[in-house]
Formats: C-alpha cells, sequence, structure tokens
C-alpha cells in the first residue's frame, strides 16, 4: 500500500546535489516515520540504505551494530535517540 503521507527520500542526482545537513535530515525524518509508526526493522533499514546511498554519510559499522541491537531488543527509545542524533 502506497502512503503518501510518507517523507521520500529519492536516490537520483537530485539528492546528491542536495547539500549533505538537507539529505541527513531528509534521511532521519523518514526513519522517524517508520519508527512512529511502531515499525523499527524498517527504521533501521532506511537509515542504513538512505544513509549509505551517498559516500559522504555513509553510517560507520559499529552505529549499525548499534541500530541492530536496537532492533532485536525493540528499544525504540534508543533508536530514536541514535537517529535523532545522526549529524
Amino acid at each position: 500500500m502506497l502512503r503518501w503521507d510518507r517523507p521520500a527520500v529519492r536516490n537520483d542526482a537530485r539528492v546528491t546535489d542536495m547539500p549533505r545537513d538537507q539529505y541527513v535530515e531528509r534521511c532521519k525524518q523518514q526513519a522517524l516515520y517508520y519508527l512512529g509508526q511502531g515499525d523499527l526493522v524498517n527504521a533501521v533499514a532506511s537509515i542504513i540504505t538512505t544513509m549509505d546511498a551517498r559516500t559522504d554519510c555513509k553510517l560507520p559499522e559499529h552505529l549499525e551494530s548499534l541500530a541492530y541491537a536496537l532492533v532485536l531488543t525493540n528499544d525504540a527509545v534508543g533508536l530514536r535517540v541514535l537517529i535523532e542524533e545522526l549529524k
């Protein structure tokens, strides 16, 4: 089902031309949307795949591992903090 109220990060040339800080904010908003729906798995998938789409935004392995651990422990609060603190 398509959700029109969900923010979307597009993976095209316009996104790569976007300033880094604006791109990171869009990635975070998309992941936080999923988190707000209670969907931790897609929140993590979203933040990792969208951030990794740009070489200047790629998440370090330890943050990816932490995100996966937060999903496994069903820690929505911890995941929200992790996403919100990304720079």
